[in-house]
């Protein structure tokens, strides 16, 4: 009996460790899935962060659209504008950037809406690189340009130097032969709308004319279209929120942007285009957000 005792009590006692070895080995795996876990986040969040701090912020993109009417002549099809935004004083390598691309694309109509620079003064050494670098857009485009509320006076100095034409509730006519369409250009503040419309009270008008309407808040649109409409039309400020989400968009808006925050609306047969901008203002990263520039090519349709 004591015999047969002692081989149960042994069986038990092996039973027992089994027990607790696959215990212990039902723990490592879990403490192992747990580091793996770790690992995987502390590693999505690395990439995650440099995604949105480093290459969502600098690796731009060029967004290119075709704009028909039958309003655009033989001589402007295919007459190319691009328009930019919001450098708000970027870095060296994101304005050289930019220019690339510009060149690139060979604009004959270059648009600047506004936000050169972010209110802080340039010393004389970042003016210069500024003004250098801007220097090499493509001399044979014309280029035209509208301020925006954080621009000051060395904005329009720096812009005027680089040989951009401000707009500041103005408009002027671009000839190709004997065709002209007309360029508007609204001030931040929405002011003077009857110097802005001034060429429709002109002795000169043509009713048929193209027209392109550049400002710098989205939202500023309402008030020139429910005056006169427009074909073209573009803005920057938003920067699109900077942070936005599929399905849901922007998670911020701007005072000026509340109304149009997307990059590309259909208001009535006017086609409006938003950037998402060059710099960063909001946050100091962008997410479903890359830096952009517009390309629009303009085809003639018959009537």
């Amino acid at each position: 009996m004591v015999n047969v005792k002692k081989r149960s009590e042994l069986n038990k006692d092996k039973q027992l460790e089994i027990i607790k070895d696959e215990e212990k080995e039902q723990q490592v795996k879990i403490i192992k899935r747990i580091v793996l876990l770790i690992i995987i986040i502390l590693v999505a969040s690395f990439f995650f962060i440099l995604y949105v701090t480093e290459i969502a912020t600098t690796k731009m993109i060029v967004k290119e659209e075709k704009v028909a009417s039958s309003k655009i002549t033989k001589s402007f099809h295919g007459y190319k504008i691009v328009s930019f935004s919001d450098l708000h004083n970027a870095k060296d390598e994101m304005v050289s950037e930019t220019v690339k691309l510009i060149n690139r694309s060979k604009p004959d109509l270059l648009l600047f809406t506004g936000d050169l620079l972010d209110g802080k003064e340039l010393t004389t050494e970042e003016r210069e690189k500024l003004i250098k670098e801007l220097k090499k857009l493509s001399a044979s485009s014309l280029k035209y340009a509208v301020l925006g509320e954080n621009d000051t006076e060395e904005t329009s100095l720096i812009l005027k130097d680089v040989g951009f034409t401000i707009l500041d509730n103005s408009y002027d006519l671009i000839y190709q032969k004997d065709d002209a369409i007309l360029l508007m250009g609204l001030n931040s503040d929405n002011e003077n709308l009857d110097t802005l419309l001034s060429y429709y009270n002109s002795e000169l008008k043509n009713d048929n004319i193209y027209s392109i309407l550049m400002m710098h808040k989205p939202d500023s649109i309402d008030d020139v279209l429910t005056r006169h409409s427009v074909d073209l039309a573009f803005a920057g400020h938003s920067h699109l929120g900077e942070v936005r989400l599929p399905l849901i968009g922007s998670l911020t808006t701007r005072n000026g942007a509340k109304k149009y925050k997307n990059g590309y609306y259909d208001i009535n047969n006017t086609k409006f285009y938003i950037s998402s901008g060059v710099g960063i203002n909001v946050y100091d990263f962008r997410l479903f957000d890359r830096p952009s520039i517009n390309l629009i090519r303009l085809n003639q349709i018959n009537p």
